[in-house]
């Protein structure tokens, strides 16, 4: 990893740079000890992007598994409607045949006062259970529907994000990457150094003394 380079540079080939004297060889190095803290943040901020773009795409995977469910459920809510509404059809298209559409095709067909009463009862009965459960199976698509819909948003949401982290983790390697270069035409400056030149900037610059404090001479009296 760039971060182990860099490191290795820092510790190794360059311990005690920071503090040699100044000169163009000296700046060199000190490029380089800041190119390889940059390299070491760099590297870090891409683990870190890393495991952003990992949680992202986990959640993006939840939120596709999601609206195949929700599909799978509206699908099903479609279909029930559906077929119930062909039976709809066919139990309209019998009643009307049979002449049972309406309260006066009831009076002609009923024989009795008793008769006719039952047949009425009997159709607001089916009719209204019909429409009931009609009524039940469309309520049960509109709400499929929506929560397909919630899912395709979510989902939609999740790759936008995760596409977002994406691109961040592709401009870190990059930088990785270039700052990778720099760090070695940076390193190539210091190997056409003769060895005194690298014993030079590797020596430690000299503590400065502090200066003394003179002491203070006791006051002496004239003898009377």
């Amino acid at each position: 990893m760039l971060v182990v380079t860099a490191a290795a540079l820092v510790g190794g080939v360059f311990t005690g740079a920071q503090t040699a004297t100044a000169d163009p060889n000296n700046d060199a190095v000190k490029k380089l000890n800041e190119l390889s803290r940059q390299a070491e943040a760099t590297s870090e901020a891409a683990n870190t992007a890393k495991i952003d773009l990992d949680a992202k795409l986990a959640a993006q995977r939840d939120a596709e598994k999601t609206v195949l469910a929700d599909e799978a459920v509206a699908k099903a809510a479609r279909m029930a409607v559906s077929t119930y509404q062909v039976d709809v059809n066919k139990a309209m298209v019998a009643a009307y045949m049979g002449g049972t559409t309406s309260g006066y095709g009831a009076v002609l067909t009923s024989n009795s006062p008793q008769n006719l009463i039952d047949q009425l009862s009997v159709q607001r009965t089916v009719g209204g259970e019909m429409r009931s459960r009609m009524d039940s199976y469309r309520a049960a698509q509109t709400s499929a529907d929506e929560a397909e819909q919630r899912s395709r948003d979510a989902a939609e949401a999740a790759r936008v994000a995760a596409e977002q982290a994406k691109n961040v983790r592709a401009s870190l390697q990059a930088k990785q990457s270039q700052l990778q270069v720099q760090i070695a035409v940076v390193k190539s400056q210091y190997n056409t150094l003769s060895p005194g030149q690298r014993a030079q900037l590797a020596a430690p610059a000299p503590v400065p003394r502090r200066p003394r404090r003179s002491r203070a001479r006791p006051a002496t009296h004239p003898s009377r």
